[in-house]
């Protein structure tokens, strides 16, 4: 964004002290926006961490299950005729576990919040408009 000087003439007549009040204004005005943004990028970015970290449990949980299935199964099925009920249980929860964990991962965000950078890049405008 650049900043053109205005050649009003009216601006002409102001005094540096009422620009400077202008600047100061704009720059509250800026912070109060950049600070509205920065709530709702981290409002949005907390519920995709905390839908993800629900999906990453989720997928804990099954996997555990899912070896402890298949682990029993072994032990079983060394005794029995028919291992493979347990088997395909725990595969099931093993699928279901990688399942859960592809959704968490997609539900991660994807690029760090860009805030720091926007508010650097709105600090040297407001600080070209005051000095130059």
């Amino acid at each position: 964004m650049q900043y053109q000087a205005s050649t009003d003439p009216s601006q002409a007549d102001r005094s540096s002290q009422d620009l400077a009040a202008d600047a100061i204004h704009e720059a509250k005005e800026l912070l109060a926006a950049e600070i509205a943004l920065a709530k709702r990028d981290l409002r949005r970015t907390a519920a995709a961490l905390s839908r993800s970290a629900i999906a990453f449990g989720v997928a804990g949980v099954a996997a555990l299950a899912g070896i402890d299935a298949l682990m029993v199964s072994l032990a079983v099925g060394q005794r029995r005729n028919h291992p493979a009920r347990g088997a395909a249980v725990g595969l099931g929860l093993l699928a279901l576990a990688a399942g859960a964990a592809l959704v968490g991962r997609s539900a991660l965000p994807r690029s760090p919040l860009p805030i720091a950078a926007r508010v650097a890049s709105d600090i040297e405008d407001v600080a070209r408009r005051v000095v130059g």
